[in-house]
């Protein structure tokens, strides 16, 4: 069988993928019973053009000791950026020093990174976690996140 050609659309011809991402979110949507499950025409009016770059933003909220302001005890960190489809957000990481655990920092951080989506009309928000992290599950879904059916495969170079 002969291999098909691949080739990288230019700039001007990227809004000629538009008709299949329609199609994939229609296809999609039905697997997330929680989320709202649009018409076509509703799919086609919310879907930007896709731009050949984007760019993003790092947001990290965080907690300072009360007695040194210089030492922060907690963050979360968001990324904020639109790859083309929608504004997306992403708590990268949540951590709290060890000595100020059990204070619901991690809670407050949460609020105010939904907090944060909500404001600038995030469209898609996630966040990663080890499913045997219980204590950081727990957090997550306390502040709204939901476990998804996706299947997360993550690709490394090889060693050279």
């Amino acid at each position: 069988m002969e291999q098909p050609r691949v080739e990288r659309l230019g700039d001007d011809e990227l809004d000629l993928i538009r008709p299949l991402l329609v199609d994939l979110h229609l296809a999609e949507q039905p697997h997330y019973a929680d989320h709202p499950q649009l018409s076509r025409p509703e799919v086609e009016g919310f879907l930007p053009s896709v731009r050949r770059r984007f760019e993003g933003e790092n947001v990290v909220l965080a907690v300072k000791d009360e007695s040194r302001k210089d030492r922060v005890v907690a963050f979360c960190w968001c990324v904020l950026f639109d790859p083309g489809t929608g504004l997306e957000g992403e708590v990268a990481e949540v951590y709290v020093a060890e000595d100020h655990r059990n204070q619901r920092l991690g809670d407050a951080l949460l609020r105010a990174a939904i907090g944060l989506f909500e404001e600038r009309g995030v469209t898609l928000g996630y966040v990663w976690t080890r499913a045997e992290n219980q204590a950081a599950v727990r957090l997550y879904e306390a502040a709204g996140f939901q476990p998804t059916t996706q299947l997360i495969l993550t690709w490394y170079p090889r060693d050279t």
